[in-house]
């Protein structure tokens, strides 16, 4: 072979082997690293496909998940404490179902934070929900009556006790700051959204309703405060009076983001027993059937109508009418001589 030909081979060989064994510069060594900790922290499309994930992801199936952050809103006398502080007890408790959905606690352990009644009120509750021969069943339900510090003694709670499912009650008393600021609820929610994750653990909070919303459809924008707290929520539901039967309360779900629209539309029919227990009736209603006549406000309404009829037999301007009754504009009370004729 060209003795020329070999060197140009050997000088190729050379410098391929020294491209091998030339170590990496400072930068590509950062790069490296910086790249084994972004995919430390990453699921590819991939991978996540090719994965067998457990089907049993749900706490209360098909509507409370295992993992998340979600909510229960209603007025003050619906009955939302109690319905959550069933749940807690069916979870430690072993039950398989609760108001009619199978129940699957992994732990069968609770944590229940109240800041609306104290130990000897929750505890005079409690008693009339079960039997005597009960009370000696609930070590693994724990009350948080102390806020102060309280993600610590959550997280501490996490950590050591992996309770099934963890309920706040109620949410206006722990945030302290306004209720119509988008991004402050939703960093506040965000720290528990956090611990969900962390944790694989379910956090539920008890949520007030606005005023006179029983009078309108079940819906998300019941909840009082910003559309900050509703979109940081998995899942919301509003517990509901009857507007007929004082015993029956319904379960309707206002927001469900894995969940199909047959669970959207009509509600669960629930009946409030005098125990404080909650059974399914297995009925369901459509949410429209379930607005409460808000007899005051038609009074308002009425009277508001019969002045403007008065104004306009007078001769006034539908402006002037406006003027005079403190509406926006004309086009208000064209509106509503439009609505009732």
């Amino acid at each position: 072979m060209n003795e020329n030909l070999i060197q140009a081979f050997r000088a190729d060989a050379e410098a391929l082997l020294s491209e091998v064994t030339t170590q990496p510069t400072a930068e590509e060594q950062e790069r490296q690293t910086m790249l084994q900790e972004y995919h430390t922290r990453i699921s590819t499309a991939s991978d996540m496909m090719s994965r067998d994930y457990a089907i049993d992801d749900a706490l209360l199936a098909p509507i409370l998940p295992r993992q998340g952050v979600v909510a229960l809103v209603g007025s003050s006398d619906s009955g939302k404490s109690t319905l959550l502080r069933g749940l807690a007890m069916a979870v430690v408790r072993g039950d398989e179902e609760y108001i009619g959905f199978p129940l699957s606690p992994r732990t069968h352990r609770a944590l229940y934070i109240s800041t609306e009644d104290d130990e000897a009120a929750i505890a005079r509750l409690m008693r009339l929900q079960v039997w005597d021969s009960e009370r000696q069943n609930f070590e693994g339900l724990h009350f948080i009556f102390d806020t102060d510090n309280l993600l610590e003694t959550i997280e501490l709670g996490l950590q050591t006790y992996a309770p099934d499912v963890v309920i706040v009650d109620a949410f206006a008393d722990l945030y302290t700051g306004p209720l119509n600021e988008n991004n402050r609820v939703r960093s506040f929610l965000q720290l528990f959204s956090q611990l969900a994750v962390k944790y694989h653990t379910l956090f539920i909070f008890l949520h007030h309703t606005g005023k006179r919303t029983e009078s309108l459809t079940p819906s998300k924008h019941n909840a009082i405060g910003s559309q900050g707290f509703e979109a940081k929520m998995r899942l919301m539901m509003e517990l509901r009076r009857d507007p007929l039967h004082p015993d029956l309360r319904h379960l309707c779900i206002v927001k469900g983001n894995y969940l199909t629209e047959e669970y959207k539309h009509d509600s669960f029919v629930l009946r409030f027993m005098p125990d404080l227990r909650f059974e399914a009736t297995g009925d369901r209603v459509p949410f429209e059937m379930l607005k409460e006549r808000d007899v005051e406000r038609e009074a308002e309404e009425t009277e508001k109508l019969e002045m403007i009829r008065t104004l306009r037999d007078e001769g006034k301007s539908l402006q002037e009418i406006a003027d005079m009754l403190g509406y926006g504009s004309k086009s208000s009370v064209h509106r509503i001589l439009k609505r009732n004729t």
